[in-house]
C-alpha cells in the first residue's frame, strides 16, 4: 500500500523520491519529509523530569495546521531528527 501526503496529496513511489514516514502529533495525519514540521522547544510541552534523561528531547512532527494552532510561538528545528 502506497501512504499519501494530506497536505501534498504526494504519493510515496518505489524510487523513494516521496517518503511518508511520519504522522502528525496532534492529528495523525500522514505527511512527506517536506511537509513535516518538527517542533523543537515550546511552553506548551511538559518539562523533563530531571532523573529521567531520555524525555528531555520534546521534539514533535506536526502538520503546518496543528502547528499554527498548537505552537504558534515555538522554536522550529530544521531537518529530520536522527
Amino acid at each position: 500500500m502506497a501512504w499519501e501526503c494530506s497536505d501534498c496529496n504526494a504519493r510515496e513511489d518505489e524510487k523513494e523520491k516521496v517518503v511518508v514516514d511520519a504522522v502528525c502529533h496532534h492529528c495523525g495525519k500522514p505527511l512527506c519529509r517536506d511537509h513535516q514540521v518538527i517542533v523543537g522547544q515550546d511552553e506548551a510541552f511538559a518539562p523533563a523530569a530531571p532523573e529521567e534523561p531520555a524525555l528531555r528531547d520534546r521534539s514533535a512532527v506536526h502538520c503546518e495546521s496543528c502547528r499554527r494552532t498548537h505552537h504558534s510561538r515555538a522554536t522550529l528545528l530544521e531537518g529530520l531528527p536522527t
